[in-house]
C-alpha cells in the first residue's frame, strides 16, 4: 500500500487538500518530506501542460496514483445526473481528459461529488440512478481505452442522497452490466459515520475496492484523533489490497508537520501488520 499525499493548484484553507501551489513548488515539497505518491485535484486537465506535469512527477519519483475531481463539480457545476442534458455530456467529456492526465500511470480517477444529488438531478432517485448507471457504464469504456479505473466514492448521508456504505455500493455496482474498471473508493471519515463494523464492511469488499483516503475523525492527520486505523489497515492488508492510502486531510497545524505525522504514524502500523 502506497501512502499518498493530496495537492492541487489551489484550495479553500477547510479544503482536506495538504499541499497548494504550483506543481514545480509541492511535488518537490512532498518528496522531500518522504511521499512517493501523489494525488492531484485537478480543475481542467485541458488547462493542464501534461508534459510538464508528467515530467515533474518523473524528476522527484512520485507516482500519480489518483485525480480527484470534486472541484469542478463546486466551481463549475459539472455532475452526471443533471436535468440538463448538454451538463452531463460535458461532465463526460471532462472526466474523459483526466484519464489522459492518469493514463501514463493506471491511476484512478474518483466520482465523489461529480456524480451529482438529487438537486442536480430534478427527478426522483431511482431517475438519478439510472443516469448515474448511464454515464459510469460510457466512462467505463473510456477508461478501458486509457487503462485507468474508476473509482467510485463512498460518501455519508451529509454529501450524497445514496451510497452511504460498502454494502449500498456493492449492491449498486452489482446492478449496472458491462463494468469491467469501476470498482469503489472508499473513505475512513464516511466509514466512522456510516459503517457499523468498519472491519467486516471492508473484507466484504475483497477485490472491489480500487482506492482510500484517510484522515482522522476530525479530519486531522491520522493519530491525532480516535479512528482505529489499525482496524482499517488489518482489513485491507486481509483482502491484498494493493492501492494506494490518500491523504485526504486538513492542513492542520500545517501542511509538514500533518504530511509528516501521518507518514510516521502509518508507517508505524504497517510494519507491526507485517509482524
Amino acid at each position: 500500500m502506497l501512502i499518498a499525499a493530496t495537492g492541487a493548484l489551489s484550495a479553500t484553507p477547510e479544503s482536506p487538500i495538504l499541499y497548494r501551489g504550483p506543481y514545480e513548488e509541492i511535488l518537490p515539497q512532498m518528496a522531500q518530506d518522504g511521499f512517493r505518491g501523489v494525488e492531484l485535484h485537478i480543475l481542467d486537465s485541458r488547462e493542464t501542460d501534461r508534459e510538464t506535469l508528467w515530467s515533474l512527477l518523473d524528476k522527484n519519483k512520485l507516482h500519480l496514483t489518483s485525480i480527484g475531481t470534486g472541484s469542478a463539480y463546486g466551481a463549475r457545476g459539472y455532475n452526471l445526473v443533471d436535468r440538463d442534458p448538454s451538463v452531463r455530456r460535458a461532465t463526460i467529456l471532462h472526466l474523459t481528459e483526466h484519464m489522459k492526465t492518469l493514463a501514463p500511470f493506471h491511476g484512478v480517477l474518483i466520482i465523489g461529488l461529480i456524480a451529482g444529488r438529487n438537486s442536480d438531478c430534478g427527478a426522483p432517485l431511482s431517475v438519478q440512478k439510472q443516469r448515474l448507471s448511464d454515464a459510469l457504464r460510457e466512462l467505463d469504456e473510456q477508461a478501458e481505452q486509457y487503462g485507468v479505473e474508476l473509482g467510485l466514492e463512498i460518501m455519508n448521508f451529509y454529501e450524497c442522497d445514496f451510497l452511504h456504505n460498502i454494502q449500498e455500493g456493492l449492491d449498486y455496482l452489482d446492478q449496472i452490466e458491462g463494468l469491467h474498471h469501476t470498482r469503489l473508493h472508499i473513505d475512513t471519515t464516511s466509514m466512522n459515520i456510516g459503517e457499523t463494523d468498519i472491519g467486516a464492511a471492508i473484507r466484504s469488499a475483497k477485490g472491489r475496492i480500487c482506492h482510500v483516503h484517510l484522515a482522522d475523525n476530525d479530519r486531522w492527520y491520522p493519530g491525532h484523533g480516535h479512528y482505529d486505523f489499525r482496524q482499517t489497515l488489518q482489513a485491507l492488508a486481509d483482502i491484498g489490497y494493493q492501492g494506494a492510502l490518500a491523504l485526504e486531510e486538513k492542513m492542520w497545524p500545517d501542511t509538514h508537520t500533518a504530511a509528516r505525522k501521518s507518514l510516521v504514524y502509518l508507517n508505524a502500523i504497517m510494519e507491526i501488520l507485517k509482524g
